[in-house]
């Protein structure tokens, strides 16, 4: 079964994607497996709105491991199956806590071993004081990514104002990657990734 994980900055908007995806595709309730830092697996089930209430968060680092569910795809008459992995975010530089730094290792693993990539680009932190820029870490993540990995970049947060000026200077950017606009809040833009993960299953 193909692997794609989902990979991007701290509150970027992976985790709110992934839980929002599986409710798009008419998932009810969330069987996720989680893969700790140490090696450990367990597994917990929540209804979606749980979900959405206790892993989604304006804090960094809600997600400290992997979290992976099983999703089906539909096609035709019939369908396709792929396992989503959210992952811990990432950021520049060594992180001073351990653990934490534990689990952006996991991520950068995971990153190596998965079939398909789906990058999470939070378009409102492109731009500051009204100079645009991308990160170093979204940048090194993209140059590995388009030549190693079945790839795409999820422009998220396409509901907020700045989002289309920031779009266009991403687009140019970045313009060796398939890029996909999204909301991840509002489900904006998702049949779109639903027909990019068919087409590379």
């Amino acid at each position: 079964m193909a692997k794609s994980l989902v990979v991007g900055q701290t509150n970027a908007g992976k985790t709110c994607f992934t839980i929002n995806f599986a409710d798009y595709l008419g998932i009810n309730e969330l069987k996720f497996t989680l893969k700790q830092p140490a090696g450990f697996s367990s597994q917990r089930t929540y209804q979606l709105q749980a979900a959405r209430e206790e892993l989604v968060s304006s804090r960094s680092h809600t997600t400290t491991e992997i979290q992976q569910v099983q999703l089906q795809l539909p096609v035709g008459k019939g369908k396709k199956e792929l396992k989503l992995m959210d992952t811990c975010g990432l950021v520049e530089g060594i992180h001073s806590d351990r653990g934490i730094r534990k689990a952006m290792a996991q991520t950068l693993t995971k990153l190596r071993q998965a079939d398909i990539v789906l990058h999470i680009i939070d378009l409102a932190k492109l731009s500051s004081e009204g100079i645009q820029k991308i990160s170093e870490l979204d940048l090194e993540i993209y140059n590995y990514c388009k030549v190693e990995k079945c790839y795409a970049v999820l422009a998220n947060k396409t509901d907020l104002k700045v989002a289309q000026k920031n779009l266009s200077f991403l687009q140019e950017k970045l313009n060796q990657a398939k890029i996909i606009p999204i909301s991840a809040l509002y489900q904006q833009g998702f049949r779109k990734v639903k027909r990019f993960l068919l087409k590379n299953l």
